[in-house]
């Protein structure tokens, strides 16, 4: 097993770990078909071994003050991918890779690091042992219903869509509040937290 920085050869298997990496999380439906391409530095951390790309961590830095961040503050950065393979799980990779992203982040003077998550409990309890602070949330929903629905009606004005069917998906971003309100409604919910770790 081998910590390294990411090559362009490794993009197919980059790819393939990170559709089957996030398959028992709440992004399983976050597909991708193209690597990220970011406006600001980045490193890209692998794990490889004989059979490719088995975890990858990406973070984005800031250049300026407010370039990448949502909070502001001393220069940050954010973890936009992360994961490992279910197979490889529990030996150390992930820790391994932000051990390494840590020590280069460190080196570009970079002070912060943000990372948005779900509620996923192996993932956030990761991060608050890598001493990830949380610092708050949202809620991502999906609904769905036919056109008669009056609890899709309250989302949609559906006299502007012009001739449809009906609403396959409604996915939405709300505050953390209406959770209640919008659990018994919704047939997926999600808390979307952010974490920041001091560097």
């Amino acid at each position: 097993m081998k910590i390294r920085d990411y090559r362009e050869e490794d993009q197919a298997s980059w790819l393939r770990c990170r559709v089957l990496s996030f398959m028992d999380s709440s992004y399983f439906d976050d597909v991708q078909r193209d690597r990220e391409k970011y406006d600001n530095p980045v490193i890209q951390i692998v794990a490889v071994d004989h059979n490719g790309v088995v975890g990858f961590l990406d973070c984005e830095y800031e250049e300026k003050q407010g370039d990448v961040c949502y909070f502001k503050g001393d220069r940050g950065g954010v973890i936009w991918h992360m994961g490992v393979l279910p197979d490889y799980r529990g030996q150390g990779l992930a820790t391994a890779m932000w051990h390494a992203a840590k020590k280069r982040l460190k080196e570009n003077h970079v002070h912060r690091v943000e990372v948005w998550t779900q509620d996923d409990l192996e993932a956030t309890r990761w991060y608050l042992k890598q001493g990830f602070v949380f610092k708050e949330a949202y809620l991502n929903a999906y609904l769905k219903g036919s056109l008669g629905d009056p609890t899709l009606k309250k989302f949609l004005n559906l006299q502007d869509c012009g001739d449809i069917f009906g609403i396959r998906s409604l996915n939405f971003e709300a505050p953390i509040e209406r959770k209640e309100e919008l659990a018994d409604i919704c047939y997926r919910l999600h808390e979307v937290r952010v974490y920041e770790a001091e560097l």
